[in-house]
């Protein structure tokens, strides 16, 4: 698994903690607040991910990030601050993101342009976690990297962060067939950036526009369906079969009821192509 993959698997389970407190059953009285542990808990930890031995300097700072203490944070940003090998520091910042907080984004800019592409890769996607316009500026900035997986972490981070200043950029490099992008471009798109991308028929790669599409299709919060059935018309004029997989998924993708007229239209699309 490429440590891009792997942040966004670590990304993905600290957004499914969430913030919620959890309600006592009836009749029982409501659980102790959970304490952070004590510093010296987190001494072994610590001492690993200073030490020679890679992995376990890798697995120290893996530690430190499931610990929730002020003190396992300042720890990470000492080791990052003061520079770690290339595994160890893709490591560190995932660990880093499980507990954002502001003074990350320095040490994460600084990293996003590390001279290894996987640890710049790791460090720009780490950056979706952040508000601050500083991460977003070394977002779009990594749009423009020399490294495909670089840019890819850059486009993907851009759309989970909903980073609209990046927008022109990944229409850049959907011109380019750069998947990422498509990717990106789908997760910020609202009905009017929508119709903006429809528009680029002719002028990026029929395959790309059409997954693009397809993508903003399938997302349950975009709409309303007025606006579902304008991306179901726009997909139907795109003449290569990546079309008519995204309309297909469309349908298999959602229920027959209530009706809903974008289903009907994307059917009725792929019936009279020689579709299902």
């Amino acid at each position: 698994m490429s440590h891009v993959k792997l942040w966004f698997a670590v990304f993905g389970l600290a957004l499914s903690q969430g913030s919620a407190v959890a309600q006592p059953a009836k009749g029982r009285p409501a659980p102790a607040p959970r304490k952070p542990p004590p510093a010296k808990d987190i001494a072994p930890h610590v001492t690993a991910l200073w030490g020679t031995d890679v992995e376990a300097a890798a697995k120290g700072a893996l530690n430190l990030g499931l610990t929730d203490s002020a003190a396992a944070h300042e720890a990470l940003l000492d080791a990052l601050a003061l520079g770690l090998a290339p595994s160890v520091a893709t490591e560190a910042i995932s660990a880093l993101v499980l507990h954002p907080a502001p003074p990350d984004v320095l040490h994460l800019r600084r990293y996003a342009n590390h001279r290894n592409p996987n640890v710049r890769s790791v460090a720009v996607a780490s950056l979706a976690m952040y508000p601050d316009p500083k991460a977003h500026a070394a977002v779009v900035a990594a749009l423009h990297d020399s490294a495909s997986v670089v840019r890819a972490a850059g486009a993907m981070a851009a759309g989970r962060g909903k980073i609209k200043a990046a927008i022109p950029d990944l229409f850049a490099l959907l011109a380019r067939g750069e998947e990422s992008a498509a990717r990106g471009l789908a997760q910020i798109a609202d009905p009017d950036l929508a119709r903006k991308i429809a528009d680029e028929l002719g002028k990026v790669p029929d395959a790309s526009l059409a997954l693009c599409l397809g993508l903003v299709l399938k997302r349950s919060d975009f709409g309303p369906d007025t606006a579902r059935v304008e991306v179901v018309r726009a997909i139907g004029k795109i003449q290569d079969k990546a079309a008519i997989t995204a309309l297909t998924e469309y349908i298999d993708a959602t229920p027959k009821t209530p009706p809903r007229a974008s289903r009907q239209e994307a059917e009725a699309i792929v019936g009279a192509r020689g579709g299902k």
